[in-house]
């Protein structure tokens, strides 16, 4: 999905994704050893204010202006601080050993599958010793996966690119797993849920989610 289109959904008074944390970042953040963490892709910043608020230092990399500045309004009502980069993930060089938590909730599926294998090794020596990943992607069992399938074009297994320009990732079953191998699986699991974000329609996913210590 392209920056525009990011800064359309975000335009709106209300939050595209909501303001509560994302459940995988409240059952696990605590996990990971309190300093600086990242937020790959961190929208509306949801995930980035909860951690900020967690005493985490957090550093939030988003590329739509619209999401980082009701990001940064919110984070100064409620007291907090976000550092925030506006920047493609794909550019946004992580520093080695830096990092006691890097997310990326639900932003793999944005960018070609060749690119987050790109990123997810980036990720891994981001990681301090002890340091934690928390991931979700969308999988095959997302309906649209069946659908994209059948109707664009697949320029990689499972990346589609759609009418609209944009590029859309699904993964396979313990795909997800293999991007973080070098790392120590504390949590992996696959389901479908019910969602109505957006003032959508509700709509089932397909949602793996993994959360691994670089030890």
């Amino acid at each position: 999905m392209s920056k525009e289109q990011f800064d359309q959904k975000y335009a709106g008074k209300k939050f595209y994704w909501g303001t509560k944390p994302s459940s995988l970042v409240k059952n696990f953040a605590s996990l990971a050893n309190l300093g600086q963490a990242l937020d790959l892709g961190m929208g509306e910043g949801r995930d980035a204010i909860y951690l900020a608020q967690q005493d985490f230092s957090v550093t939030g990399v988003e590329f739509s202006e619209t999401g980082i500045q009701k990001c940064q309004q919110r984070a100064e009502r409620l007291g907090v601080n976000v550092n925030t980069v506006n920047k493609d993930v794909r550019d946004f060089r992580i520093a080695k050993g830096k990092y006691s938590l890097i997310l990326l909730n639900n932003m793999f599926q944005y960018i070609t599958k060749s690119e987050a294998h790109h990123v997810s090794q980036g990720i891994v020596s981001g990681l301090k010793k002890g340091g934690l990943v928390i991931a979700s992607v969308f999988t095959y069992d997302d309906p649209r996966y069946g659908e994209y399938k059948k109707k664009t074009t697949e320029l990689e297994p499972g990346t589609f690119l759609l009418m609209s320009g944009e590029v859309y990732s699904f993964y396979d079953y313990s795909e997800l797993l293999e991007f973080f191998k070098p790392l120590r699986l504390l949590y992996y699991t696959e389901y479908d849920y019910y969602d109505t974000h957006g003032g959508k329609s509700g709509h089932w996913h397909g949602v793996a989610e993994l959360v691994a210590m670089r030890t």
